[in-house]
């Protein structure tokens, strides 16, 4: 019976760290910068050289960006109107579980109700690099930065969906492009 404990209270923790891996996504932008007369881009070479990822998942990252560009009606160009910059930065990550609390009030394990989750167990620990996607959009005729936009929570170290993680990543930073512009009041 105690196994079966703790194989529950580890599913239960599995399950929590599943529910963790939205990002948590920001931009900013120049609001003195007319948006509308940027039509074409391409990267930022310098930028990609120092992109700290393996190749495979570089080329998926960029692959992800090339997608969400066209589909925001950009043309890739030799000669764009702005630079893609893309950044990443990582960090390693401890989460610690336990002992503790681990799920709800129910029928207990022996018989009657209670909590069979409260307390006891082992203490588990998840430790992995955290990344944080950063996408720059730079003006290469007026040399500078236009849009800023950022996705951290992502965790580098799971190979799990990686390549539609990355696409999914991307998607929600570059869903904040063009900043929405409320009337001021």
């Amino acid at each position: 019976m105690r196994t079966a404990q703790k194989l529950l209270m580890l599913f239960t923790v599995v399950l929590a760290l599943a529910g963790c891996t939205t990002l948590r996504t920001a931009s900013d932008y120049d609001k003195n910068v007319d948006l509308s007369g940027y039509k074409t881009y391409n990267f930022y070479d310098k930028g990609i050289a120092r992109v700290k990822l393996n190749n495979l998942d570089k080329r998926r990252l960029i692959a992800a960006v090339e997608s969400e560009m066209n589909a925001k009606g950009f043309t890739k160009s030799d000669r764009p109107d702005l630079l893609v910059n893309l950044v990443v930065v990582a960090r390693e990550k401890t989460d610690v579980y336990g002992p503790g609390y681990y799920g709800g009030w129910g029928w207990g394990w022996r018989g009657g109700w209670g909590n069979p989750f409260w307390g006891g167990g082992g203490t588990y620990v998840n430790q992995y690099i955290e990344g944080t996607i950063i996408i720059d959009f730079l003006d290469p005729a007026k040399k500078i930065l236009f849009w800023h936009g950022q996705g951290s929570g992502f965790n580098l170290d799971s190979f799990n969906k990686r390549e539609q993680r990355l696409y999914t990543g991307v998607k929600e930073i570059l869903a904040q492009y063009p900043p929405t512009v409320t009337a001021a009041k």
